[in-house]
C-alpha cells in the first residue's frame, strides 16, 4: 500500500480494533487530526489477523501524519518558573489535604456523638477545610498555567467540584467555536454536575460522578487527570511512530489509564506483587485514547451519569458495567463517528448486526469494567 496521499489511506498495523485500547487510540488518531483542522479525515478498520484501522483524507506521508499529531499532543510550552510554582503550589495543597484527612480519622477515634462532635467538627475541621480550599485555588490557577490541554486544569481527577466543574463549563463554552471546541468536548465526556456521588449514608458529596472511563482514582498514587498530564508531556514522534506502526512491546513504565485487558496482572499469575511493581504500558496509546474521549459525552439520565457507549447489563442476576463498540470498513468522519457510537442498539445485551448493517457495521465488540482489590480494568474484548 501506498502511504501517503488524500485517497489511498494510511494505514496503522499497531492498533488492534478488537482490544479496547486499540479502538480508542484510532479513534484518538482521527479525533486529534479532526481538532487540528483536518476536517477531511476519514476512519475505516480493515480484517487482517485482527481489525486494522486505516486514516484517509490526510494529505501527506506517515512522517507528516505523525508530526502533526506529536505536535498536537505536547500542547504549548510551559516555562519552568510556572512548572515550579506549580508544584510548590500542589505540594502545598497534597500536605493541607492529608492534614485534614488525619485529623478527621484522629476524631473518629474519639468516639463523639451528638453536639459534642458538631462542636468539635466546627473548632478543629472546618478551618482546615477552609484552609485548604484556598490551597486548592492557588494550585488550580497555577496549574492552568502549565497545562497542555485546558480541560487537564481541573486537577488531579475529573470528578472535581460542582461549582468548580460549572465554572469550567462556562470559561470553556465562551472559548469555543466550531473549530475550537476540544475543552467543552473533553469536560463534556467528564461527567455532569447534574449528578453527583453519594456516600455510603446518603450524604450528597461535593465531587461529581465521573465517567466510567475512569479507572485509575488515586491506587499506586496515580490519577486519571494527572496521568494524561504527565502523558502529554511525555509525546514524542518516534514513540508515537512506534504505537501506529511497530507492534506494542509493553515497555513504559506506570502512567496507564488501564484500558488495556493485557494490563491485568493479577498476582496470582506472577512471581511479583504488581501493585508495587505497576503494569508495564504503551504510553502513547494510552494519551491517544485519552484523546478520544472527546467523541465520548456523559449527561444525566433519570437521575443517573450515562455516557455514551457505556450500559449496565443484568446477567444471572449480576449487573455488568460495559463498553461496546462498532467496527466500520467504510471510511466516515469524526462527526458520524460521534454519532455512531451513540447508537441504541450498541446499548442492548445482544446489538443485532442487522439492525446496524445498513450503517456501515460490520462486527461488535464488548469488554466489561472489572475490579480486582483496588484496581479497575477491562476485561478481553468477545464479539457480540
Amino acid at each position: 500500500m501506498n502511504n501517503s496521499g488524500k485517497d489511498e489511506g494510511i494505514e496503522l498495523p499497531a492498533l488492534n480494533g478488537d482490544n479496547p485500547l486499540g479502538f480508542l487510540a484510532a479513534l484518538g488518531v482521527a479525533a486529534v487530526l479532526h481538532q487540528t483542522g483536518e476536517k477531511e479525515i476519514r476512519l475505516s478498520w480493515k480484517r487482517n489477523v485482527s481489525w486494522t484501522p486505516s486514516v484517509s483524507g490526510f494529505i501527506g506521508d506517515k512522517v507528516s501524519l505523525v508530526k502533526k499529531l506529536a505536535d498536537a499532543l505536547k500542547g504549548r510550552a510551559v516555562p519552568d518558573k510556572s512548572e515550579s510554582e506549580r508544584a510548590s503550589a500542589q505540594k502545598e495543597f497534597d500536605q493541607a489535604e492529608k492534614d485534614l484527612k488525619a485529623n478527621i480519622d484522629e476524631i473518629k477515634k474519639r468516639k463523639l456523638k451528638g453536639k459534642e462532635r458538631e462542636i468539635v467538627r466546627e473548632k478543629e475541621i472546618e478551618p482546615l477545610e477552609k484552609d485548604m480550599d484556598k490551597l486548592r485555588v492557588d494550585w488550580l490557577a497555577k496549574l492552568k498555567e502549565t497545562v497542555s490541554s485546558p480541560e487537564l486544569a481541573l486537577g488531579k481527577r475529573p470528578d472535581c467540584k460542582e461549582g468548580e466543574y460549572r465554572s469550567f463549563a462556562e470559561e470553556f463554552l465562551g472559548e469555543a467555536d466550531r473549530d475550537n471546541r476540544l475543552a467543552v468536548d473533553m469536560l463534556a465526556a467528564f461527567g455532569s454536575e447534574a449528578v453527583m456521588n453519594r456516600e455510603a449514608n446518603g450524604k450528597k458529596r461535593v465531587e461529581i460522578e465521573p465517567t466510567p472511563f475512569c479507572f485509575i482514582t488515586g491506587s499506586g498514587h496515580q490519577w486519571f487527570l494527572a496521568t494524561a498530564c504527565d502523558l502529554a508531556n511525555r509525546a514524542t514522534m518516534e514513540r508515537l511512530c512506534k504505537v501506529l506502526f511497530d507492534q506494542w512491546t509493553y515497555e513504559d513504565e506506570k502512567l496507564s489509564m488501564r484500558w488495556d485487558p493485557f494490563e491485568d496482572r493479577r498476582y496470582a499469575y506472577q512471581a511479583n506483587d504488581p501493585s508495587r511493581e505497576g503494569s508495564k504500558t504503551v504510553w502513547m496509546a494510552n494519551l491517544l485514547a485519552y484523546r478520544a474521549l472527546a467523541l465520548f459525552p456523559s449527561a444525566p439520565v433519570k437521575g443517573q451519569l450515562k455516557t455514551t457507549g457505556w450500559s449496565r447489563l443484568e446477567e444471572s442476576k449480576k449487573k455488568r458495567n460495559v463498553f461496546t463498540w462498532p467496527i466500520w470498513e467504510k471510511p466516515i468522519g469524526v462527526d458520524t463517528i460521534r454519532s455512531l457510537l451513540q447508537h441504541l442498539e450498541l446499548a442492548k445485551q445482544s446489538p443485532s448486526l442487522k439492525e446496524l448493517m445498513p450503517l456501515g457495521v460490520c462486527d461488535c465488540f464488548r469488554s466489561e469494567r472489572i475490579q480486582v482489590g483496588k484496581f479497575f480494568n477491562f476485561s478481553p474484548a468477545v464479539s457480540v
